[in-house]
């Protein structure tokens, strides 16, 4: 499965550029990275991500263009985000500052826990280089991993089982570093603990108002009859289930999640064959301390191809477990280590969040590329015709008619 490369949709999709993009704002950073730098000659900013591939940022590529000392040039290329300029959007900033939290993840979180590993003599690389500028707004800069070989798989595809694998063992990575950081240095600030499930304003009208459209279209799904009753009980506990994710009992194994791990939030790098060299993460919005089966939900069930996401899901569990344990055991993990029962004991008590993941993120992942599709709709209640697309999507109901049994059978909607 080779990335996609969507730049002819790129390209074509109208952006705004903010007025403070212009090429000044960068001159002292391209000061510091390019070696006998003389003057910026020109810049573009473009579309970074085609039409409804990411909700919540706006992302754009900028170019600049740069003379040398010898009169030679040179191009740098770099992904910005900055906010919609929506009011709904900026309200939730103001409370959350998930811009602040992303660049502290860069800055601080990401260095230690690559340090970690370098200490014990493995390199380990979880994302793209940060990168400071004198900004008159919220933005995080990052460079531009594609002209390294990086690129997204379709997700309307979803993964392979090669890619899957690639994935979970940086998981494991992540999760086990975390672990041991916390362990040897204390806790986090609060602001990387929290994740978007304490928001109450963005649960009621992200997954309380999704589920209900879901509910509305579940009969357009073959046998959803049998699922009707459990499907009620569930969808009474959504509060209930985010509760119990928001507090996780100490005996459990917990770590610092990610937060927000679906396809289009992981890069992976491929040499000239087409094989996958890394994986990197993008996207360290919403980070969250808690019990490691919230990515592990959350991204195998958002982000597998149909074909193995339940038949593969136990053999993926099993394959995170190994690779977590062999991790926590390098960077020298002091506490007892996690059994794979301990970790299917927390996905049986966490079950109900694997229904809220099929329910909600997986009906955002698997919905065709819309223009418009952004943070307005996915939390306004007024665009109905929005989320019924994503429930009447043929997609989508092929992937519950696998899923509804599956949840079933193993009690997350009881």
């Amino acid at each position: 499965m080779h990335p996609q490369t969507k730049d002819e949709d790129v390209s074509q999709k109208q952006v705004t550029i903010p007025d403070w993009v212009k090429p000044t704002v960068f001159e002292e950073l391209l000061k510091r990275i390019v070696k006998d730098y003389k003057a910026t000659k020109s810049m573009r900013a473009n579309a970074g991500v085609a039409a409804g591939e990411n909700y919540a940022t706006v992302m754009l590529r900028i170019e600049l263009d740069v003379e040398k000392e010898d009169n030679t040039q040179t191009t740098k290329a770099f992904m910005l985000k900055t906010p919609h300029q929506s009011e709904q959007y900026r309200k939730v900033i103001e409370k959350t500052d998930i811009f602040d939290v992303e660049r502290g993840m860069y800055v601080e979180v990401v260095p230690e826990l690559e340090q970690l590993y370098r200490d014990v003599g493995l390199e380990v690389k979880f994302g793209a280089e940060l990168y400071d500028i004198e900004a008159s707004d919220y933005y995080v800069l990052l460079e531009d991993l594609r002209p390294r070989g990086f690129g997204n798989i379709d997700r309307l595809e979803g993964m392979d089982q090669a890619h899957t694998e690639c994935v979970l063992k940086k998981f494991a990575q992540w999760h086990a570093a975390s672990a041991v950081r916390v362990e040897t240095k204390g806790p986090y600030q609060e602001k990387y603990t929290k994740g978007f499930l304490r928001n109450e304003e963005i649960v009621d009208a992200f997954i309380n108002r999704s589920i209900k459209v879901f509910l509305d279209n579940v009969h357009l799904c073959k046998g959803y009859e049998t699922y009707l009753n459990d499907l009620r009980i569930v969808s009474g506990k959504t509060f209930e289930i985010v509760e119990s994710l928001n507090n996780p009992s100490p005996d459990e194994f917990i770590a610092l999640n990610h937060g927000d791990g679906w396809a289009n939030n992981i890069m992976s790098q491929y040499n000239t064959k087409g094989e996958i060299q890394d994986t990197y993460f993008v996207d360290l919005q919403v980070p969250k301390w808690g019990s490691v089966t919230q990515d592990l939900y959350y991204f195998l069930l958002s982000s597998t191809s149909l074909d193995i996401k339940t038949s593969k899901f136990d053999y993926f569990i099993w394959f995170y477990h190994s690779e977590l344990v062999k991790h926590l055991k390098l960077l020298g993990y002091s506490k007892t280590l996690p059994t794979l029962r301990r970790i299917n004991d927390a996905l049986n008590k966490y079950s109900g969040w694997s229904f809220i993941c099929t329910a909600t993120i997986l009906a955002y992942v698997l919905l065709d590329p819309v223009d418009g599709a952004d943070f307005d709709k996915v939390l306004g209640d007024d665009d109905c015709s929005f989320k019924n697309s994503l429930y009447i999507n043929p997609r989508f109901r092929k992937h519950m008619e696998v899923l509804l049994p599956w949840l079933q059978h193993r009690g997350a909607m009881e």
